[in-house]
């Protein structure tokens, strides 16, 4: 199994410091309420899959292996849309 080298794990340390910067821009620029929440979740699911892929190593790991860790990562992602979803009817948001 091949280890991740150190520029690799500064690459990918990188990626998530710029994906929380961009999750604090998406909070100032106020894109409305549902665009915002949509895209923080977007960008919290990204740096989730991340971590996992990269600093839990499952990138090098076989696909049971994954699979059992992907499909417990989907739940709050699925409770996170439809919270979106239901906050976007409750308040009106698309009309």
């Amino acid at each position: 199994m091949a280890h991740a080298s150190r520029k690799e794990y500064f690459v990918i340390f990188v990626w998530l410091f710029v994906l929380t910067i961009l999750e604090v821009a998406v909070v100032k620029f106020e894109l409305g309420k549902l665009a915002t929440a949509t895209a923080l979740v977007g960008l919290a699911v990204t740096k989730a899959v991340m971590v996992a892929l990269f600093y839990m190593h499952l990138k090098t790991e076989r696909k049971p292996l994954k699979l059992l860790v992907l499909i417990p990562m989907c739940i709050p992602v699925v409770y996170a849309l439809i919270l979106c979803i239901e906050a976007a009817v409750r308040y009106q948001v698309w009309g």
